[in-house]
């Protein structure tokens, strides 16, 4: 008969050896900040267990938290889900899905994941989010970048530069939507889906910093102390990297990198960011509604609903966002899927519900080493 219980400290391994047979893949070296052979994970993990003992199954959750324009949301990434390959098509992802989102479901704002879009709407997630991809050619920096000088700009192994934990954390918090990381453990969130983390320098001086991957044809974050050093940094990286194109992701919000990569990207595509399921709506339309009229704009006005049961009526005038948790008479009525499609997809344009111009999809965004 199999047990479905959380793991215990001694099943650390066995949920490492689970993941990497279920997926063929190194999961410490995958995912270190939360596999590392320092770091005990076991307890983010939902299993089922054979009579035997032996792990059929699991499923795992990273808790995050995620603060956006001063508002304190309680999101957790979720993942690591395996199967023998001896156990499948038992049930067991639906029993471990659906414990953990039962368990979640009271305490959490949001869960994000990142998978094959049917099989997690079975579970109430939906893909969406907005994530700009650039693309930077050798011809797009010989001539929109002619005129920047790059002169003093290097590159290294960025925690090979000392203080360069305390930069990382200092940039990522000034930010205006930032998942915390742990200052101790990011030399290993860095780390995460093969990423590489290069120090950008100026005559010696850590000015920024980029997190590439393995090839180093991507820029999965583009993080600078001054706007100013953006070309400069793009320009010199071009050199350094010796790739003929490289892709660049940005968050919609971020406004001086979307305004530089703007000006001399040879294209862009506006992408879904993961896969979400809001538990809390009130809280994530307050925070991301907040984030949007700060950085993009928004024009004023009213919506109300009820979304999977959840009373909510959002209000933008000149002094800024208010969210109270109550419907109007006339409010539409949206069940989750179609509420998260309204909240989190370019679809929102083509679904038969009045609301202001703009609001909406949400500007979420997960960085890449931020996922799990």
């Amino acid at each position: 008969m199999v047990k479905y219980r959380m793991a215990t400290p001694n099943e650390r391994e066995e949920c490492i050896d689970l993941a990497n047979y279920a997926f063929r893949l190194d999961f410490e070296t995958l995912m270190p900040k939360a596999y590392d052979k320092n770091v005990d994970s076991s307890a983010m993990h939902m299993v089922a267990a054979d009579e035997k003992g032996r792990l059929r199954a699991q499923v795992a959750v990273f808790p995050e938290s995620l603060t956006v324009c001063d508002y304190t949301l309680r999101t957790c990434y979720l993942g690591t889900v395996s199967v023998h390959p001896r156990a499948r098509s038992e049930g067991h992802m639906k029993v471990l899905m659906n414990m953990w989102l039962g368990e979640l479901r009271n305490t959490y704002d949001m869960v994000v994941l990142y998978g094959q879009r049917q099989r997690y709407e079975y579970f109430g997630f939906t893909l969406g989010g907005v994530k700009f991809k650039y693309f930077v050619g050798e011809a797009n920096v010989r001539h929109a970048l002619r005129h920047v000088n790059d002169t003093g700009i290097s590159f290294c192994s960025f925690f090979e530069v000392e203080g360069a934990e305390s930069f990382a954390h200092s940039i990522n918090t000034s930010r205006l939507a930032y998942i915390e990381r742990n200052v101790q453990q990011l030399p290993l969130i860095f780390k995460s889906l093969h990423q590489k983390a290069l120090g950008v320098l100026e005559n010696g001086k850590l000015i920024g910093y980029l997190i590439v991957n393995e090839a180093g044809d991507e820029i999965s974050e583009c993080a600078m102390k001054n706007t100013d050093d953006i070309s400069r940094t793009i320009k010199a990286y071009m050199v350094y990297s010796r790739a003929e194109r490289v892709s660049i992701y940005t968050p919609e919000y971020d406004i001086p990198l979307n305004t530089t990569l703007g000006s001399i990207a040879e294209d862009y595509v506006i992408e879904t960011s993961d896969m979400y399921n809001i538990l809390d709506f009130a809280n994530v339309l307050k925070a991301y509604l907040t984030l949007k009229f700060k950085t993009l704009g928004i024009v004023q006005g009213e919506f109300s609903a009820v979304m999977d049961g959840q009373p909510v009526t959002a209000r933008v005038d000149a002094n800024g966002v208010t969210v109270e948790r109550s419907a109007m008479p006339d409010a539409v009525v949206l069940n989750k899927q179609q509420a998260q499609t309204l909240l989190l997809t370019q679809h929102s344009r083509y679904m038969a519900v009045t609301a202001p111009v703009g609001w909406f999809p949400l500007p979420v965004f997960w960085y890449k080493i931020d996922k799990f």
